[in-house]
């Protein structure tokens, strides 16, 4: 549900927070350490970006070693997408049926115990079965009834499960569906982070980042960026950024995913108590001591009224929350860094209509494209894009989007993004502007990616009406090369195309209009 990344660029929201980069308070006389970073895709069905600053690469490969070799361990207690993980098998169970588990599964049970009586019901696991019937109605295009969601919110409101935690023992007390999404990815990152700080004990600074939560461990600070929850656009700025030491943050939100039923659309979160998707915030960031109890209160605070989650959260020692209601600006909690929180922007109602200082061109192009999924399952490392435009001549006049790593062993691999470096190469003789470093953003996990374009070139002059292609160039190490192209009139009619998919971008899009 939540989705946080590694670049001073924002991303379409579901990507939850970014790390902006290493904010080191260091000590005096300590030894001189680097930073090491480390991206794996699958990881618990999203990605994982990993830093670890240390002393050596060995350390933090070993680092690395752990924290990996921990996530598949409990990949294997709490995934419900695994037949034979324990929460599956639990799952499964008949009411009555009983089974020993990881210590960890029946904490993490007693816990989720702990936060529906805190949050009176806001919270609850079983509200899978609420989720499956709005999928449902989606399907069947017909909204689901008042007294249809009554009655599961009756259900789900039942005991699903008894815990012995000195035999470790979880018993199944009733027949719903279970997901335990809103608390284990928090709960598997505090234990990544202790295996990380088992390997590197006097570890300067790590972050472990999973699909947009983040563990921030160790003896310096890291600066995170808070997305703004109303821009998905690359290049948006942030909402907020906020430098952390040892504490775990998480984002979740109304305005993350959405589907839609004859027309209406609709938050994937669903409020436990009624069965009605949550529309009242539109998104929730919580500061806490751990990832767990940052993870879960996020979700809680998006289901709660903002004034509501507010009380809780000023209750809860030790935690603060960054609450955007689905109309204002948002509020904070006493609790709050503002000392350590820098503010990106006024918040505006509508981002993409504020900068009023910029010119406009009369000119609108929307480019969206996704980054597929490997189709080979497992980890694997992200691929090389770049967006970009040619004139009629071949020429490179605009680069939209570069996703590329430019630190060791990155460069080495430009080149593999054969047209675009080309014809980069090619500007360079007449224009000695270096687009890699300024340009370029590192590579990015699966999903959707949007870009706003007015018609400007690399240097912000409007181009001249005429003939143009547009260029979406992909290339992964140990996958396939794929170029994808659209030629295009700039001040003639106005058009919109969707673009034949590949193995590496499974679908794209560009639409133009002329004001």
């Amino acid at each position: 549900m939540h989705r946080l990344f590694l670049a001073c660029c924002a991303l379409s929201f579901r990507s939850g927070l970014f790390v902006l980069g290493l904010v080191c308070l260091g000590r005096a006389q300590e030894a001189p350490t680097k930073v090491f970073e480390f991206h794996h895709e699958n990881v618990l069905g999203t990605s994982l970006e990993l830093r670890i600053e240390c002393a050596d690469s060995s350390q933090a490969q070993r680092a690395e070693a752990a924290a990996l070799e921990r996530i598949d361990q409990l990949n294997m207690v709490f995934s419900t997408y695994r037949p034979d993980s324990q929460l599956s098998r639990f799952i499964g169970l008949p009411v009555g049926g009983s089974m020993q588990v990881d210590p960890l599964l029946c904490r993490v049970l007693k816990q989720c115990d702990h936060w529906k009586r805190i949050s009176r019901g806001a919270f609850a696991p079983s509200v899978e079965g609420l989720s499956q019937c709005w999928k449902g109605a989606v399907k069947r295009g017909v909204v689901p009834s008042p007294e249809e969601l009554k009655e599961l919110a009756n259900r789900i409101s039942q005991p699903q499960w008894s815990v012995d935690i000195p035999s470790s023992t979880i018993t199944r007390l009733g027949t719903e569906p279970i997901t335990l999404n809103a608390i284990a990815k928090g709960t598997i990152l505090d234990a990544v982070a202790e295996s990380i700080q088992e390997v590197i004990p006097d570890l300067k600074l790590g972050s472990i980042n999973i699909g947009g939560d983040i563990r921030i461990v160790g003896h310096s600070k890291q600066r995170v960026s808070i997305p703004h929850p109303r821009t998905d656009a690359l290049g948006a700025q942030p909402l907020l950024t906020v430098q952390l030491e040892n504490r775990g943050i998480a984002t979740s939100g109304s305005s993350e995913r959405f589907f839609s039923i004859q027309g209406v659309k609709y938050s994937h979160l669903i409020d436990p108590r009624n069965g009605q998707p949550c529309q009242a915030t539109c998104s929730a960031t919580v500061i806490a001591p751990d990832a767990q109890t940052a993870d879960v209160l996020a979700t809680i605070c998006c289901v709660l009224q903002p004034s509501v989650a507010l009380q809780l959260i000023e209750s809860l020692p030790g935690t603060a929350a960054c609450i955007v209601a689905a109309q204002g600006e948002p509020s904070f909690t006493s609790q709050w860094p503002m000392d350590e929180t820098s503010r990106q922007n006024d918040f505006p109602q509508d981002p993409e209509k504020s900068d009023k200082s910029k010119e406009a061109t009369g000119h609108e192009f929307a480019i969206e494209f996704d980054i597929a999924k490997s189709s080979q399952g497992g980890r694997y490392r992200r691929p090389y894009v770049a967006v970009w435009v040619e004139d009629k001549d071949g020429f490179p006049v605009k680069t939209l989007s570069l996703f590329l790593m430019t630190e060791n062993p990155g460069p080495r691999w430009h080149r593999d993004l054969r047209r675009w470096y080309s014809s980069d190469q090619a500007r360079l003789l007449v224009d000695e502007t270096k687009l890699i470093g300024t340009v370029s953003k590192p590579t990015r996990n699966p999903g959707n990616y949007k870009v706003a374009w007015d018609g400007r070139d690399d240097h912000g002059k409007l181009l001249a009406d005429g003939s143009y292609t547009l260029y979406i160039e992909a290339a992964r190490e140990h996958g396939t090369y794929q170029l994808m192209k659209h030629p295009f009139e700039i001040g003639k009619k106005d058009f919109e195309v969707k673009l034949k998919p590949n193995e590496e971008i499974g679908a794209a899009s560009i639409k133009y209009h002329k004001k």
